[in-house]
């Protein structure tokens, strides 16, 4: 198996993954979205790679926050296509991102789960995360879904 940073030519599949977690969109969308992340500086998506076919893919960003000294990390999304989980495909993607947060000098990564998503739960705390208590969230726009012609 490979990690490596994602390309537009992962879209597909990087597609594919957001929608196994209740994030449909396009495939010209989801171009887009690399794109602009993989833009940043301190951002980045690394795919796990296996005979050619991405099976996983991990998101993370730099944030810098007024309240500490050092930047804290943020993985915004973690998949593993369901056939490939028995491999600790997620946990290497995860590590990944950690040693990329650490090098950008985080001091702390937060991550978030829905409430249902319980074997993720596991996973995290497994690896040595711990549950905080709230996080409130405010819609500022609504998204339109648009079928496929």
């Amino acid at each position: 198996m490979d990690i490596r940073p994602a390309t537009v030519e992962d879209a597909e599949r990087i597609n594919a993954l957001c929608l196994t977690l209740g994030y449909p969109s396009t495939i010209e969308e989801t171009e887009r979205r690399i794109e602009r992340v993989m833009k940043g500086e301190t951002s980045g998506i690394m795919v796990a790679e296996l005979c050619n076919l991405v099976v996983g893919f991990v998101t993370y960003h730099v944030v810098d926050v007024v309240h500490d000294d050092m930047p804290w990390g943020r993985i915004s999304a973690i998949a593993v296509d369901e056939n490939f989980r028995d491999m600790s495909i997620g946990k290497q993607l995860l590590e990944c991102a950690e040693k990329s947060l650490k090098r950008n000098h985080c001091l702390r990564i937060e991550v978030t789960s829905h409430i249902s998503r319980e074997e993720a739960h596991g996973f995290y705390l497994h690896l040595g995360y711990r549950i905080t208590p709230l996080r409130f969230i405010k819609l500022l726009a609504h998204r339109v879904l648009v079928g496929a012609s």
